[in-house]
């Protein structure tokens, strides 16, 4: 049976999240310039999921957030230690 493209893939969850127009429009954008460099035009839940492994891999402090900007920022400077 022909698979829909909707359907997600065994073994991951389907995770509804709001993004902001500028958010819609970076995706594009970056889309946009793989398919422009030789490589492939990613969907988002692509982009979505390589942002997240890369995240994973990183030592975030996380104590005592309380607003996403302060978790951008603790992700930022968690990057910034990586190097």
């Amino acid at each position: 049976m022909a698979k829909f493209r909707s359907e997600v893939p065994k073994g991951l969850f389907r995770v509804p999240i709001s993004i902001t127009k500028d958010m819609e429009k970076w995706f594009q954008s970056l889309s946009t310039k793989m398919k422009s460099s030789g490589g492939y035009k990613l969907p988002r839940s692509y982009i979505v999921r390589a942002i997240l492994d890369a995240a994973m891999k990183l030592d975030i402090d996380v104590s005592n957030i309380k607003t996403e900007e302060e978790l951008v920022k603790r992700i930022l400077k968690a990057i910034k230690k990586k190097k």
